[in-house]
Parts: C-alpha cells; sequence; structure tokens
C-alpha cells in the first residue's frame, strides 16, 4: 500500500528531527564525558558525578536506527520497491534494532555509572549520603574526599542542581575559608606575641 502525502510528509518531518538530533546526542555525550573526567582528575574536595551520559549510547543508537528505518520505508515506497513479505521483514529486523537501543541504554546506563564510580573511587572519593546532598536530583550524586562536607551548610547552599560548576564553587569557597582560618590563627599568634612582649616589659 502506498503512502499517503501526509504519511510522507510526517516521515520527512521525523527523520529530519532525527538528524538534527544524532548531532546533539554526540555532542552531548561527548561533551558530559570530557566533564566527567575533568571533574575527577581535578582533585577538588567535592566533585559532581551525572549517570544520564550512560543513556546517551543507547539513544545514539536509537536515532541512528529510526534514521535507518524511516529511509528503508520512504524509499521502498517512493519506488515502489515494497511487497508485503520484504516490509514485515524490515519491520521485524527495525523493531528488534529499537528494543536492542532500549537495552544499550540500560547497559549504558549502568556500565558507564559503574566505569566512573571505581575511577572516582580510586581516587579517594566516596559518595555522598542520598539525604544530604542532590537528594532530590534522581542521576546525580556528590563524591568527595573528606566525608564532613556533605553535611556542611556552606556546601549544602551551593550544590543544588547538580551542574559542573557546582564542584569549582565548593573549591573556591574552600579555599577562601581556609584562607580566612589561616588569617585568623594568624592574627591570634600575634596577638599572643603582643601579650608576650608586654608580659616581659612589665
Amino acid at each position: 500500500m502506498a503512502l499517503t502525502s501526509k504519511q510522507n510528509a510526517a516521515g520527512l518531518g521525523l527523520l529530519l528531527f532525527c538528524l538534527l538530533l544524532l548531532p546533539l546526542v554526540i555532542w552531548g555525550l561527548l561533551y558530559d564525558l570530557s566533564n566527567q573526567q575533568q571533574q575527577v582528575a581535578s582533585g577538588h574536595q567535592l566533585i559532581i558525578h551525572s549517570d544520564m551520559h550512560g543513556l546517551a549510547f543507547g539513544g545514539g543508537f536509537f536515532c541512528l536506527v529510526l534514521i535507518m528505518w524511516i529511509a528503508t520505508r520512504l524509499i521502498t515506497h517512493k519506488f515502489s520497491l515494497h511487497t508485503q513479505p520484504l516490509e514485515k521483514k524490515f519491520n521485524r529486523i527495525f523493531s528488534g534494532l529499537l528494543l536492542g537501543s532500549f537495552g544499550l541504554m540500560l547497559v549504558g546506563y549502568y556500565g558507564v555509572s559503574h566505569y566512573w564510580q571505581n575511577q572516582m573511587a580510586a581516587k579517594g572519593y566516596e559518595s555522598c549520603p542520598a539525604t544530604t546532598l542532590l537528594f532530590t536530583r534522581v542521576t546525580y550524586s556528590a563524591w568527595t574526599q573528606n566525608p564532613a562536607l556533605c553535611f556542611d551548610i556552606d556546601v549544602k547552599r551551593i550544590v543544588t542542581r547538580g551542574s559542573w560548576n557546582e564542584s569549582v564553587q565548593v573549591e573556591q569557597m574552600l579555599q577562601q575559608r581556609a584562607r580566612q582560618q589561616e588569617a585568623r590563627r594568624q592574627f591570634l599568634l600575634q596577638e599572643e606575641q603582643l601579650k608576650r612582649s608586654r608580659n616581659t616589659q612589665s
């Protein structure tokens, strides 16, 4: 049965959408992987981990299969190459590939997440308890070299969305806090020295 003009238009629209979406999925995957690598290598006291980019492997494959499926159907119908048995065979093949892409999403989600968790653990990081930081963001977690930071009020104020730059903000805050503590220590030390000096003179 030939495709109607509306079906052709819908197929072309979906094909165009998938062609635009596929590069975005690939770019997002590479961007997230690069950011995650930088996070682990940064040595920051607290870093953010996202499980979402593991889904991009299956998502990219899903778009690719959908592109091939739609293009095959449009081409075979345009040039009257389709037959009932051939169409059923194509549908079975592509349906299986689409289901496989969902399986790849799950494998990617857990596999990539497991890989990064091992990388972070090897660097001395441990995951904050789910009820402390980012508990409303299901696919994000905070990892730290100092477990006390999971309960730190200033850290909780910064780490709210799970964006990559929150780790940088926490590091800057901790450095500023350390400078303030050092300045206070130096001030108290000078005060103590002055007090001893006055006692000696008297």
